[in-house]
């Protein structure tokens, strides 16, 4: 059965409403920064994105146009994830809301280059929060997209491996990659029993009361009852078997999309897929995105995935231009929606109130 709503606080004002209030500058300066680092990301590879230009001389469009549909449809199947997990916690889980913040989130990640992947989470929250969600459910609801997106991922490359024939390797790249979620799925799981809820309260709040030195706003709070409230309302959050079968199907639904319109943009570039190897190759240039070594993987992920294509078995001439129609629609679209969501997507307003 899914988690009961827990009570709302009546009245409860946010106080980082109260801040934002205060700061009416910060959502335009962050947009305009995130929009001047996207200008500057392509004033600085222009030779590298003139010779990408070079290379679709003679694509075939209508494929690209197919590639970028099911690319957007890939994104999608994460907004409807979000929206599953907020309901199933009772919350709101606008669709069109969840949507354009993950598009606005993905652009701040791109645009900016050292503190994106951060920037963007906070974003995320703050958005999610000011659709009327409570802070135990946006953190659980993130907790559990990020569970379920790297336990399918891990699936998708096993089945890329058992494609190739290597079932060992098939079972040691799940355990591999699904390993990552462990530390998140343990934490979930731990909160769930009060004893190491009061345990963790007691260690948070003893390190609080040494900061308290130096942060005057945290002297005089109960800082670790405050903490084992939270983790117990983290801790109420559940899904059926059928939104946890839904959460998985969209998040295995949101690589496999992301796999088919790679091999669309191989179709693009008049090249025959390589299907006994496609996963692998995408897997590849999928975890070198995840590296963030440059933002959005810029020149990492292509010289990835076209290596990996030629491994494959197709030719570099015919892999280099494919990479770069795959990239054009699943980095620079999205990109380019989730500014325009930054642009038009209406302040929220400055108090709301918190659920949990």
């Amino acid at each position: 059965m899914d988690a009961p709503v827990p009570a709302e606080t009546t009245g409860a004002v946010d106080p980082a409403g109260r801040s934002r209030a205060r700061r009416p500058w910060l959502r335009p300066v962050l947009t305009v920064l995130v929009l001047a680092a996207l200008l500057t990301a392509g004033l600085v590879n222009h030779e590298r994105v003139a010779g990408w230009v070079s290379e679709l001389g003679g694509v075939q469009w209508r494929w690209v146009l197919a590639s970028a549909v099911v690319q957007l449809v890939s994104f999608q199947c994460v907004a409807h994830l979000q929206r599953l997990l907020l309901r199933a916690g009772g919350g709101n889980g606008d669709l069109r809301a969840v949507s354009g913040t993950n598009y606005a989130g993905n652009a701040i990640s791109l645009g900016l280059p050292v503190a994106g992947a951060a920037a963007s989470a906070a974003y995320t929250y703050r958005r999610w929060h000011h659709l009327g969600n409570s802070t135990a459910l946006v953190g659980w609801a993130l907790a559990m997209t990020g569970i379920s997106s790297t336990v399918t991922l891990a699936l998708v490359i096993a089945v890329g491996l058992a494609v190739t024939g290597s079932t060992i390797g098939a079972l040691g790249a799940f355990a591999a990659t699904a390993a990552g979620a462990v530390p998140v799925l343990a934490a979930v799981l731990a909160i769930r029993h009060e004893p190491t809820r009061e345990l963790v309260g007691r260690v948070l709040g003893r390190g609080a009361r040494v900061l308290g030195r130096w942060v005057p706003a945290l002297r005089g709070t109960n800082v670790a009852s405050r903490i084992v409230d939270l983790l117990a309302s983290l801790g109420s959050y559940r899904l059926s078997a059928g939104r946890s079968v839904g959460a998985g199907l969209f998040s295995l639904g949101n690589w496999v999309l992301d796999a088919g319109s790679l091999a669309l943009a191989i179709v693009a570039v008049g090249a025959p897929v390589p299907w006994q190897g496609l996963l692998l190759a995408w897997a590849a240039g999928a975890l070198a995105t995840s590296v963030r070594l440059t933002p959005g993987g810029i020149g990492v992920v292509e010289a990835t995935l076209a290596s990996a294509l030629v491994a494959a078995g197709m030719p570099a001439s015919q892999a280099v231009p494919a990479v770069v129609v795959y990239r054009l629609v699943s980095l620079w679209l999205p990109a380019a929606i989730g500014a325009l969501c930054l642009i038009v997507t209406p302040r929220p307003a400055a108090t709301t109130r918190d659920p949990g």
